[in-house]
């Protein structure tokens, strides 16, 4: 199912809550990871680093964790079989000590695990820990989470310590991949963490499915979770008995700011070494021109889109015609333009063009040159949805009301923009049979690099956010998802048919591929190293010079 990756507010069990006490803790903190301070940022040689962000972490569970934040901290204290490895678009062996054998039919995957790997609290980490995590994640199917990734195990055997069996209900040549993401993080089995005996029954409440969760992540990865004060800090320190190549430094400290403003003038001031998401186009420009600040740019994955409802209730967005005519009329530069001051690429498919071999700029192909008069004779009303709260930063408002001066412009539309804060944004966005949205604005950054990633979640009849149905359509991906061989040509012909169609019937507009930036103190490395296109941001390379 599509997800749109929620952030409702939890409260961990870990949690500090703010007060005299907490102030003085989080100054402590924040002086065990600093060093004079001033111009050198936080920490000095050997320290700790200190990475503001006004993104937020609503749960440390994996069976819970579905949003950049919180995944970035797991990805960080975690492991999993297999991850990607920096600049890598393929993923790696990580607790795995090689590539699983595969069975013919391609429904069996096998893998042998590392000998020795220890979680934080010093048990041994085995077969019996990976089903136990997984079975899991899936078991307790958290409407946060992403457990739908694991829904094609049918079962999992463990015939020794050191050897795990995955059986699939049928091929998924994508599930190598989607054993990367941190719904897969290894958990002991016999510590803090708890699970259902089989799969909770549909109708679980959610408090029950809370009651299983754990926010004192434990784990097998390169740091520890020391502390987490929601809205506030999380302090993780480097585990010496990692498996892996050891983290470049000593601790990192994650501070929360409520306002971009705030983390720009920490940046600027020296007090965090890091600023990384959510700051407006204006602040980025001003920190590009700051002399004691460097910009790295990375790879974009993360996309933006606007989804219709086609859906008997939304009669009008429900016309093909109608979705055509609106194609038709966005500017993706334009947008690009005055909206993100050129901090993104436009993009005319779902999927983005670091697929190369699979990437088809459908939307251009079928819609440059036309216009929306082309597609309706009389103009039309209609709704456009966006989020108000800050999920996606501090643009979507001129993102929406930018996307109506175009429709408005080319004389066939009456645009009522609305809005509704993330919470209930969220809420109201799907199922989409229930959804009184017509058309609105989300954003996707990949659970696995993968095209299939950007078109199944999308364009399966199963989709969760746009009640788009097309038998053709669903043949395709079924065609796609069973391929021999991941980068064949016969799979890249499938998803080039794919984006053909979808651009044909218009369920989804693609908008653009946003550009990830990051910056930090000049004295700062290892930053370059970490921003690919796997989204993963990982603080173990990170080290002041």
């Amino acid at each position: 199912m599509t997800r749109t990756r929620s952030t409702r507010s939890v409260l961990p069990r870990r949690l500090t809550r703010a007060g005299m006490a907490g102030g003085i803790a989080l100054t402590m903190v924040l002086s065990a990871c600093s060093g004079d301070g001033g111009d050198q940022g936080g920490g000095g040689d050997g320290g700790g680093i200190i990475v503001g962000t006004n993104d937020d972490v609503p749960s440390l569970d994996p069976a819970e964790c579905y949003s950049y934040m919180c995944g970035t901290i797991i990805d960080n204290v975690g492991a999993t079989l297999v991850s990607y490895k920096p600049g890598e678009t393929d993923p790696s062996p990580d607790l795995a000590e090689s590539e699983p054998e595969i069975s013919e039919d391609g429904r069996t995957y096998t893998f042998t695990l590392r000998e020795g790997v220890k979680f934080h609290d010093g048990s041994d980490l085995t077969s019996e820990d990976v089903k136990f995590s997984l079975n899991r994640a899936k078991w307790i199917a958290h409407p946060d989470g992403a457990s739908f990734l694991l829904g094609g195990i049918e079962s999992i055997e463990t015939p020794d310590p050191r050897t795990v069996v995955f059986q699939l209900s049928e091929p998924d040549i994508t599930f190598g991949a989607k054993l990367a993401y941190n719904v897969a993080t290894i958990v002991p089995s016999d510590g803090a963490y708890q699970s259902p005996d089989g799969p909770l029954p549909e109708d679980t409440p959610q408090e029950e499915k809370d009651s299983f969760l754990n926010q004192d992540l434990v784990a097998a990865g390169p740091y520890t979770l020391e502390e987490f004060r929601q809205n506030e800090s999380i302090q993780l320190n480097k585990f010496a008995d990692y498996f892996g190549d050891p983290a470049s430094n000593e601790r990192v400290l994650v501070r929360f700011f409520a306002e971009s403003s705030q983390m720009q003038a920490a940046l600027q001031s020296g007090d965090i070494d890091v600023a990384f998401r959510h700051l407006t186009p204006e602040q980025r420009q001003s920190l590009q021109n700051s002399e004691n600040v460097k910009t790295v740019e990375g790879e974009g994955a993360s996309i933006r889109y606007l989804v219709f409802n086609i859906d008997p209730k939304h009669p009008t967005i429900s016309d093909v015609d109608v979705r055509k005519a609106m194609a038709a009329a966005i500017d993706r530069q334009r947008l690009v333009d005055n909206v993100l001051a050129g901090g993104a690429d436009p993009l005319y498919s779902m999927v983005p063009p670091l697929f190369e071999d699979a990437h088809v700029p459908a939307f251009q192909d079928v819609y440059e040159g036309s216009e929306p008069g082309n597609f309706l004779d009389e103009p039309v009303t209609v709704d456009l949805w966006h989020e108000s709260s800050g999920h996606y930063g501090d643009t979507e408002t001129a993102l929406a009301q930018e996307i109506a001066r175009m429709l408005e412009e080319s004389g066939m539309f009456t645009v009522n923009v609305q809005n509704a804060e993330w919470a209930q944004y969220s809420d109201n966005n799907a199922p989409a049979a229930t959804s009184p949205y017509a058309s609105y604005l989300l954003g996707w950054y990949p659970d696995f690099l993968d095209p299939d990633n950007y078109i199944q979640p999308f364009y399966s009849s199963q989709g969760y956010t746009q009640n788009y149905k097309n038998q053709r359509m669903d043949q395709l991906i079924a065609d796609e998802q069973t391929a021999e061989q991941s980068d064949s040509p016969q799979r890249m012909e499938t998803f080039e048919q794919i984006q053909q169609l979808a651009a044909e019937d218009a369920p989804i507009i693609p908008l653009y591929v946003e550009t990830p930036y990051a910056f930090a103190r000049q004295n700062i490395k290892g930053l370059e190293e970490t921003m690919d296109a796997s989204q993963v941001f990982r603080f173990y390379l990170l080290s002041k010079q």
